[in-house]
């Protein structure tokens, strides 16, 4: 069974306005349910990057300017995640 949740969807309460995000997938399909309704997918979508030598992880939530975002850590750029369950660096 495909599941249609991925790392980094996020979901509103249609209710409160309340957000989660996926920042770890495993299995299943996930649906959080806030205010006893289910919550909504948002068009927004998380990016990961991974550290290629510590694997430290960061999520780029929001970007308020046009300016490029190029994480670095242990003195290297960060690597671009793919979106699919969990994490892709071992």
């Amino acid at each position: 069974m495909k599941s249609n949740t991925l790392r980094g969807n996020v979901y509103l309460c249609p209710i409160c306005g309340a957000e989660v995000t996926v920042l770890a997938h495993k299995c299943g399909d996930f649906k959080p349910v806030c205010c006893n309704v289910e919550m909504v997918i948002l068009e927004k979508i998380l990016s990961f990057y991974v550290c290629p030598h510590c694997k430290a992880e960061v999520a780029l939530t929001e970007i308020h300017n046009d300016k490029a975002f190029s994480p670095r850590c242990c003195n290297v750029d960060m690597v671009l995640l793919p979106r699919g369950p969990g994490s892709a660096v071992a």
